[in-house]
């Protein structure tokens, strides 16, 4: 098993649950987040927030967020 997975978590502005995404790669985790950059993504959602967990340690680390 991975020692991380990075989490890109999507808060959507209809209330429906969060969308989360999981990762192994940091690098492919990165790159899908910015593929959210855009101003097309304030329709769908407030709030898009890259993370990390150590699976080691237990410990979250948030990595970058977006907010819309």
């Amino acid at each position: 098993m991975e020692r991380y997975t990075y989490e890109i978590t999507f808060t959507r502005l209809d209330g429906q649950p969060d969308e989360i995404q999981q990762h192994t790669s940091e690098e492919l985790a990165r790159e899908c987040f910015r593929l959210f950059d855009e101003s097309d993504s304030a329709e769908m959602y407030s709030k898009i927030e890259l993370s990390c967990h150590d699976w080691e340690t237990g410990a979250d680390e948030i990595l970058e967020t977006m907010t819309f």
